[in-house]
C-alpha cells in the first residue's frame, strides 16, 4: 500500500529549511539546489512542489512573512504596565529593533522579504511596510490619547488626525534608520543609546489639542498604551 504524504507538512518543512538558508546566505541563497540540500531532499523531489527558483522564493517569502507575524505580533500586542505612556510605547517599538539575537534574526528575515519585494513589487504595496506602519500609527495614536483600534484591518488605514500620520511616518523612518545602524555598524549604537534616542523622539510627539478631548480614553487606558 503506498505511503500517504502530507504535502502541506512537506511544504512547511521546505519553508523552515529555506528560512535557515536565508539566515546564513540571504535570499540569494534560496535556490532549488540549496534548499533541497538543507532539507535533505533531492532536487527532483523539491521540483515536485516548485517548478523553478521564482516559485520557491515566492513561497519562502510568504512563509517568512507569516513567521515574522507569528513571532513579532504577540510580543507587540502583549499587555504591558509602564510608568508612563511614553515608556509603554517605547517597549512596544523596541520589539522592532535588533537589540538581541532573536530580533537580529528577525531583522535578517525582514531584509530578505524587502529584497524580494524590491525585485517583485506587490500590487497592493509592501506587506511588511504596511504591517510596520500600522504598528507605528497605533503607537502615535496612543501617545496622542486616542483609543486603540480593535479591528486589525483598521490600523492599516490612514488616521483621521494628520499629526498621527505625520509622526507615524517619522517614527517608522527613525526606527528603520536606527535598526540599520545597529545592524550595519555594531558597537557604534549601544542598546542603551538606542533606548534613549527612541524615548527622546516619542517625547517630542505633540499632545492632542484640547478640542480633541472627546477622543481621549480614560487615563488607565492610556497608561496601558496598546
Amino acid at each position: 500500500m503506498p505511503r500517504l504524504v502530507d504535502h502541506d507538512r512537506r511544504r512547511a518543512e521546505l519553508g523552515e529549511a529555506a528560512i535557515r538558508v536565508i539566515l546564513r546566505e540571504g535570499l540569494a541563497g534560496v535556490t532549488v539546489r540549496g534548499v533541497a540540500a538543507e532539507a535533505g531532499w533531492s532536487t527532483g523531489s523539491l521540483r515536485h512542489y516548485f517548478r523553478n527558483q521564482h516559485e520557491l522564493q515566492a513561497y519562502v517569502v510568504q512563509a517568512t512573512t507569516d513567521t515574522l507575524r507569528r513571532r513579532v505580533l504577540p510580543r507587540v500586542q502583549r499587555p504591558r504596565t509602564a510608568s508612563s505612556v511614553v515608556e509603554g510605547i517605547a517597549t512596544i517599538v523596541e520589539e522592532m529593533l535588533p537589540l538581541d539575537a532573536e530580533r537580529r534574526e528577525e531583522y535578517a528575515l525582514w531584509s530578505a522579504v524587502v529584497a524580494w519585494e524590491r525585485q517583485h513589487p506587490p500590487e497592493g504595496g509592501s506587506v511588511t511596510w504596511n504591517d510596520q506602519r500600522a504598528v507605528y500609527r497605533q503607537c502615535v495614536a496612543a501617545l496622542r490619547a486616542y483609543e486603540p483600534v480593535r479591528e486589525p484591518s483598521q490600523a492599516t488605514l490612514p488616521h483621521p488626525d494628520a499629526q498621527v500620520e505625520l509622526w507615524a511616518a517619522l517614527l517608522h523612518t527613525f526606527v528603520d534608520g536606527l535598526a540599520a545602524q545597529i545592524m550595519n555598524t555594531p558597537g557604534e549604537v549601544s542598546a542603551d543609546t538606542a533606548a534613549q534616542l527612541l524615548r527622546s523622539l516619542l517625547q517630542a510627539v505633540p499632545p492632542a489639542r484640547p478640542d480633541q478631548g472627546a477622543h481621549r480614553p480614560r487615563a488607565e487606558s492610556a497608561t496601558r498604551a496598546h
